[in-house]
């Protein structure tokens, strides 16, 4: 080895060297005695790692500037006559002896090479592969290098070597031209814009011909063409596209002369096609104002007069005359019919006299539509509405059976039953002590998703409205069932499960939105838990507390149960009176932790109500509301879903319809459509009084 030019050799007859002639590695070994032989040795160590000889030209300087250069300008040649040979070299599998620098081998092979590490650092290893002409004409292989273990399947990055014009080359030809059939070239690029240049020239890429080819029909294709003519339209592309040819076109005079001859042929193609757009937009202007008058009539939830159509073409044209361009004319006679109070408010016309009358049939529609599905009417209640069918019975009740399959049901489930049980917008609920429960964001919105598709499927599927109490099934996920303890739920998806009373579950009482909503920031509530069973499930009214009712701690003393402190609360007389109304309530449920859980730790949740009736935990609370409480809980649910049915509070005059709906409930097994169809047929949903009638 050495990495120098050496001025002195050993010239004697035998193995040539490179080692330096009287250095310390010469005289290594040429001694004989083992002793001196050691010193030496030692001697060398000293030499390669310590201080360098003065004299740069001496053998041992020489010696060890080869040392510490083992790695650097190997002479392979010499180094191969030291060597053992490979007998893998130099012999072909079929024909005998070849070449002794050739390796010959039948694909698919794996070749192992043991180099040493100091020899491949900083180096290349480099092999040149050929198919053998005559045994290998119909071979297909690759070639690469690694030193992890090769997979036996086609590498994308490699070469794949075939013969020209053999059956295997044409054959791999064939196969690949069958991949990119395919499969689109965007798959091999994860960026198809050039983040390095300042302009580009294609602004929106359509990378769907593969797509539409393999999978579109004929009509399909059309829609999707029409969708794309409809957005590169509203992108204005044609003009932009004018615009960025201009600024590549001027950076290239200035640094790329080369592309200015490219682009010169393309330039009135690319002006006429921006022209032909600009002549096109004033051509469509039209179709725009046209667009707006039964956008009008969906807005305003009726069909529009020649008046009112007149009106809004006339806006546009006075606001074109004023000297404004085509888009904010648009624009601003669009929020004119958005800023009409035709759309801000549900306008009901009202006669003379305090008479109550019939609302009309496109009225009425509107009323139905935002009861079930909280928005306007769609097309079939319109039309149903249009004919004047809608005034019958018979087509009132097909409307409802309708609206309440259709999917905008979930609209009700959250404006009325999540609004009447408090937790409305419970996905943004941020009230809770992230230290204490650092979990309940990132599940909070799965509590509120269980709760909203519980109420939509109470809609779409006619549910008993006693499910609300007693239902033996709710709706989770994996996250929400391992919340709750519930096993044997995989995946993100929503389900529908069933028998949960043994984990705990079932109905609003043990819903998580429910309890977490009625618990404190730290600490689980029975007070604020009770009055929500007594006020807002049994509709019952508790006083305003007095002034001076002192403030309970946020944390629970360690000595103390949640209980036990409410409890001592509630031994102060002037609190006393209303405690005893709800804390029973809230300590059926002291066994679901701040966040809805059960604790893992039973605790004390037997307790006596207001009327003496014994009962304990969720299940004894459960029983009791349905069963003894059950006439107080349809009252109740009653009385919401008039009000908000109607847009008004309960009145006094309503009481004979809630009476006649609660009848009925209990005579057709509680469902929910019996009391939506009472509401809707009745005087009170398809009535309006007159201007003049006078309230107390």
């Amino acid at each position: 080895l050495y990495s120098n030019v050496l001025t002195t050799v050993n010239k004697g007859v035998g193995k040539v060297s490179n080692i330096p002639a009287t250095s310390l590695l010469h005289k290594w070994l040429q001694a004989e005695d083992e002793t001196e032989r050691t010193t030496l040795a030692r001697e060398i160590q000293k030499l390669a790692v310590g201080v360098a000889p003065e004299d740069d030209t001496s053998p041992d300087a020489i010696l060890r500037k080869q040392l510490r250069h083992l790695n650097e300008e190997i002479e392979y040649a010499d180094l191969q006559e030291e060597l053992a040979f490979d007998a893998r070299f130099g012999t072909h599998p079929l024909e005998g002896d070849v070449n002794p620098n050739d390796l010959v081998v039948k694909a698919p092979n794996v070749i192992q090479l043991r180099i040493p590490a100091r020899i491949a650092a900083g180096r290349s290893f480099v092999v040149t592969g050929l198919l053998d002409a005559t045994n290998g004409k119909n071979g297909t292989v690759q070639l690469y290098a690694d030193t992890k273990p090769i997979v036996e399947s086609i590498n994308p990055g490699k070469r794949v070597i075939t013969i020209q014009d053999s059956a295997a080359h044409k054959a791999m030809i064939r196969a690949f031209d069958d991949f990119r059939d395919l499969f689109p070239r965007a798959l091999c690029y994860s960026r198809v814009v050039p983040v390095d240049e300042v302009v580009t020239l294609t602004l929106f890429y359509r990378e769907d011909d593969t797509f539409a080819r393999l999978f579109l029909t004929e009509e399909q294709r059309q829609s999707l063409d029409a969708q794309w003519d409809e957005f590169l339209f509203v992108a204005h592309e044609p003009t932009r596209y004018v615009v960025a040819f201009e600024q590549i076109y001027q950076f290239a005079t200035q640094d790329r002369p080369d592309i200015v001859k490219e682009l010169e042929p393309l330039e009135a193609g690319v002006r006429q096609r921006g022209e032909d757009f600009v002549q096109r937009r004033i051509e469509t202007e039209h179709v725009h104002v046209e667009a707006l008058i039964p956008f009008a009539a969906k807005a305003w939830r009726r069909p529009l007069s020649d008046v009112d159509a007149s009106l809004i073409q006339d806006l546009y044209a006075s606001l074109r005359a004023s000297g404004l361009n085509h888009d904010p004319a648009i624009r601003l006679t669009l929020a004119r019919i958005l800023t009409s109070p035709h759309f801000l408010y549900k306008l009901e016309s009202q006669t003379a006299g305090d008479t109550a009358t019939p609302v009309s049939a496109l009225e009425l529609a509107s009323r139905l539509s935002y009861f079930l599905t909280s928005s306007m009417p769609d097309d079939e209640l319109i039309t149903a509405a249009s004919n004047g069918s809608l005034l019958e019975d018979a087509q009132l009740v097909k409307q409802v059976d309708r609206l309440m399959k259709d999917p905008r049901a979930r609209r009700t489930a959250i404006q009325f039953f999540c609004q009447w049980l408090h937790i409305r917008n419970f996905d943004q609920n941020d009230d809770k002590n992230e230290n204490l429960f650092p979990e309940f964001a990132g599940i909070r919105d799965d509590m509120y998703e269980e709760s909203v598709l519980f109420f939509t499927n109470m809609i779409n599927n006619d549910e008993s409205v006693l499910d609300l109490l007693t239902a033996d099934y709710t709706f989770v996920n994996s996250t929400l069932a391992a919340h709750y303890g519930i096993s044997d739920v995989d995946g993100d998806h929503w389900r529908r499960v069933r028998d949960v009373k043994p984990s705990g579950r079932g109905g609003i009482l043990t819903m998580a939105t429910t309890l977490a909503t009625n618990s404190g920031a730290s600490r689980t509530s029975p007070i604020l838990r009770g009055n929500w069973v007594y006020e807002t499930l049994l509709g019952e009214k508790l006083p305003n507390p007095p002034a001076d009712v002192p403030q309970l701690p946020e944390i629970v003393p360690d000595n103390l149960t949640a209980r036990q402190l409410i409890e001592l609360h509630s031994e102060t007389p002037e609190c006393a009176k209303c405690h005893k109304l709800i804390d029973p309530y809230g300590f059926a449920l002291e066994q679901y932790d701040v966040l809805g859980r059960i604790r893992p730790i039973p605790g004390d949740t037997k307790t006596k109500l207001p009327d003496g009736v014994a009962i304990d935990g969720a299940q004894g609370l459960r029983a009791y509301l349905s069963t003894t409480r059950q006439d107080d809980f349809l009252r109740q649910f009653t009385r919401k879903l008039l009000g908000y049915a109607l847009g008004r509070e309960v009145q006094l005059s309503d009481q004979l319809l809630i009476d006649e709906i609660i009848a009925d409930l209990k005579l057709n097994d509680y469902r929910i459509s019996i009391a939506i169809k009472h509401i809707v047929l009745s005087p009170q949903f398809r009535n309006i009084r007159g201007r003049d009638f006078l309230t107390d």
